[in-house]
């Protein structure tokens, strides 16, 4: 019982340290708090080398697959009419 009341006590310790120092970082010092973008599609870094997301890459290879295979879509817009 002493452990469990120990830990539980280091727990709500390092919860208080941690909300402070959130606290402290937003008041005093200004930070927004936001994390940078690091979704492949959007970061500027990747797109100079030519680099992007799968599931962009994946309909982009789908579209030109349907396009080999001489497939368009009817005018509903609601299927593949192969020709």
């Amino acid at each position: 019982m002493t452990a469990f009341i120990l830990s539980l006590f280091l727990v709500a310790v390092a919860g208080i340290l941690l909300a402070t120092s959130i606290l402290f970082k937003k008041i005093l010092f200004g930070q927004t708090g936001k994390f940078p973008n690091t979704s492949v599609g959007h970061n500027p870094n990747m797109q100079k080398l030519g680099i992007s997301c799968a599931k962009g890459d994946a309909a982009k290879e789908f579209r030109q697959s349907r396009e080999v295979l001489g497939c368009s879509t009817d005018k509903t817009g609601s299927g593949c009419a192969c020709g």
